[in-house]
């Protein structure tokens, strides 16, 4: 079987149920084996391309696939189809052999005119960026950029997604759906980005050991292409970025040194290190209050890295002298697997993603009184808060979705949004 084409095997066998006929005798039955072409309902932007994968069930057959498109459009052996340059409808076919066929229907798409909010998600797994209108969660289109997409950060005044894929950045004019990239960093691979004072852009270089560069400070040039303008060392695997002060200050968290560090950026985009603080094992996710002059810290803790000693939960930290506020809270239990944090200042609360518990915990800030637990789906991942219109966005990793929750009632809006392929890190852009 070859990753490349996106093939899950999601039965290893053949199932069989037992039925009985009309004449009484019980047999068993042999379900016929089935390939589906995924995303089923898709969407591409004019002129971009978009991944497809396919799920073959209840059989141990493997080999390659075989693309083909009908109609306008073409696509790669390895199902990233590319489409033409004005809206257009075409079929996409995957052939496994043995009978084994399946087709959906792509529609090509002019980019959404930004009348309204427009929700966005990286997925990690296959590339691919999905764009909705955030009131009606309609897909609005989408394009896959050939690498592992990760952190997500919107300029609202330029127009602009800044999305970190594997070693470089890209910037995206939300206008057009193009997008220009820097270039690759040799032994990075960025993971979460934050936007700063004076239009730099930081990312976290989850790659990074100690002593070396691991955030990267970047800036969009002339031709809107992200420019490498300077770096900082922040720790062994650089992960959680959040950026404070109007975009003056920024934290980090290192997963392996066990640290959080606040760095300030100067007119000439360099950071330095202004102060630091130890915490418990693998800190991930970190917000600031700034209302309340707090430092939030997810630690993803689990038995199975620190056994006994296992103590995952959050941490809070006074600014600006980066005290530790009391013990560690726990979010839930020792399998929390506590991962991303979000702060919600107009309602003083904190939300907190429970990896391993499949939901978001709420606490009360400033008294970090846990308040509700919200249900999600598999593998929360890196909370989204849109504060003018009080939504929180969660994509559910291992789920494929996003859980969006109304952080007034704390209550779930909708359904939950289906997504392209382990989706990490979503973000809002412009309207109302």
């Amino acid at each position: 079987m070859k990753l490349a084409l996106g093939i899950a095997v999601v039965g290893a066998a053949v199932a069989l149920i037992a039925f009985a006929d009309n004449a009484g005798r019980g047999q068993p039955r042999m379900f016929a084996p089935r390939i589906a072409v995924l995303p089923s309902a898709a969407k591409v932007f004019v002129g971009r391309s978009l991944q497809f994968r396919t799920a073959l069930v209840g059989s141990t057959q493997s080999g390659d696939v075989t693309w083909s498109v009908v109609g306008p459009g073409s696509i790669d052996r390895n199902g990233l189809y590319h489409a033409a340059a004005a809206p257009a409808t075409a079929d996409v076919v995957a052939d496994a052999g043995g009978g084994l066929t399946d087709s959906v229907s792509v529609s090509s798409v002019r980019p959404p005119k930004p009348r309204h909010s427009l929700l966005l998600s990286t997925c990690y797994e296959d590339g691919t960026v999905n764009v909705w209108e955030a009131r009606t969660n309609v897909l609005s289109g989408a394009f896959s950029v050939g690498g592992r997409t990760a952190g997500i950060a919107v300029d609202a005044h330029a127009g602009r997604a800044v999305i970190a894929v594997d070693a470089q950045l890209l910037a995206v004019d939300l206008a057009s759906m193009r997008w220009r990239a820097s270039t690759p960093v040799s032994g990075a691979r960025f993971s979460e980005v934050a936007l700063l004072a004076g239009g730099y852009i930081a990312a976290t270089d989850n790659l990074a050991t100690p002593g070396h560069p691991g955030v990267r400070i970047f800036r969009i040039d002339g031709t809107g292409a992200p420019t490498l303008v300077s770096s900082v060392a922040a720790g062994e695997t650089p992960e959680g970025i959040a950026a404070a002060d109007g975009g003056h200050t920024f934290y980090v968290t290192s997963i392996n040194s066990n640290a959080v560090m606040r760095f300030a950026i100067d007119a000439s985009g360099r950071a330095h290190q202004t102060g630091a603080a130890q915490t418990a094992t693998r800190p991930f996710g970190v917000a600031a209050d700034q209302v309340h002059q707090i430092l939030f810290v997810a630690d993803n803790d689990t038995a199975t890295l620190s056994g006994s000693k296992a103590h995952p939960g959050l941490e809070a930290f006074s600014l600006p002298s980066m005290r530790r506020i009391g013990n560690i809270i726990n979010t839930g239990s020792g399998a929390s697997l506590p991962l991303g944090v979000a702060v919600d200042p107009s309602e003083s609360r904190l939300f907190v993603t429970n990896e391993g518990l499949a939901n978001v915990a709420v606490f009360a800030i400033p008294s970090l009184r846990r308040v509700a637990t919200l249900p999600a789906a598999l593998t929360p991942w890196l909370p989204f808060l849109d504060a003018q219109r009080h939504r929180l966005y969660v994509p559910n990793a291992r789920a494929n979705s996003i859980s969006v929750y109304d952080t007034h009632t704390l209550r779930t809006v909708a359904a939950a949004v289906p997504t392209c392929s382990y989706p990490t890190s979503v973000a809002v852009y412009g309207g109302t």
